[in-house]
């Protein structure tokens, strides 16, 4: 809804690197310079789907759903640019994230159901491919998966979630962690793309509820102190009316983005639904013409 404050947190590659964005305002520190230039510049909170960062900061991917473009690091691995554009035979992506580890892996939920695409540790690869064999409808549900530290992540459904801990560092029934997905994982809750796990802390989240079919979001957070406080701040300073005024002026000129890129799309569906209409006529006329009709009788 325009007007109403959206909320981005984003995890560095350690305490003294992070973006946390309310509203129209954000405070960032530590983060990569590709990052900071797009966080500065270009980075809308509002219409900002989703933004995945890699372990080390370096890589990272966010969505704007106005305009329903990719934007990323220059240095983006070339495997992950073609899922972006469906180019060289892979499907068109949807979602991307990365896991707790330096090396190229990453998982891919495509635009189409069914689609998705896995280069992980086998760790995790294990993990999929006992999910997708005990669950029929995996592959139609699956939306995407959340890496934490260590091997700890969460498989999205479109009904609900899974979630595996590492034991290394969560042990007890007392975590964070552990505690808010005890929470949301006795109905059928489903968290969000827009949802960040910490990897140099396990205790560190911020996660998005909701339930299937509804359009009401609940946020969980725990984060270091230093984002508690740059985010109560920016809570704050949101609430103002002359900000609230502001924010929704903002919100409703990329609505009006996205309004005109659907209404662009539409055109060029009718007139490639006209063309394919136009061209099917042209090939059946000339067989319409010349085609002899000899009445058949079947006895």
């Amino acid at each position: 809804m325009a007007g109403n404050p959206s909320t981005v947190v984003l995890f560095g590659s350690g305490p003294e690197a992070y973006y946390v964005g309310h509203g129209r305002r954000h405070f960032i520190d530590g983060m990569s310079p590709s990052f900071t230039n797009h966080a500065t510049t270009a980075l809308n909170i509002s219409m900002s789907l989703w933004i995945s960062v890699s372990r080390d900061g370096e890589t990272w991917i966010d969505y704007n759903a106005a305009t329903e473009q990719f934007h990323h690091n220059s240095g983006l691995h070339q495997d992950i640019r073609d899922h972006l554009s469906g180019a060289n035979g892979n499907f068109a992506a949807q979602f991307v994230s990365f896991p707790d580890t330096r090396e190229h892996t990453y998982f891919v939920k495509g635009k189409d159901t069914g689609a998705w695409n896995a280069v992980l540790p086998n760790d995790f690869i294990q993990r999929l491919t006992e999910k997708q064999a005990a669950m029929p409808n995996f592959d139609a549900g699956v939306t995407g998966m959340l890496f934490g530290q260590g091997t700890t992540n969460i498989i999205l459904f479109t009904t609900g979630f899974d979630a595996v801990f590492d034991e290394s560092y969560i042990k007890e029934a007392d975590h964070p962690l552990y505690k808010v997905l005890v929470e949301f994982g006795t109905e059928p809750w489903c968290i969000e793309r827009g949802s960040q796990l910490c990897f140099y802390d396990s205790r560190y989240f911020f996660l998005k509820f909701s339930k299937p079919g509804e359009q009401t979001v609940h946020t969980r957070w725990n984060l270091p102190l230093v984002m508690a406080e740059k985010l109560a701040k920016l809570r704050e300073e949101a609430q103002v009316p002359e900000e609230r005024l502001l924010l929704m002026q903002q919100d409703q000129a990329w609505m009006d983005v996205a309004r005109t890129r659907r209404m662009g799309q539409m055109q060029t569906a009718s007139m490639v639904n006209a063309m394919a209409l136009r061209n099917s006529l042209n090939f059946a006329l000339p067989r319409t013409v010349n085609v002899r009709v000899i009445e058949s009788i079947h006895y």
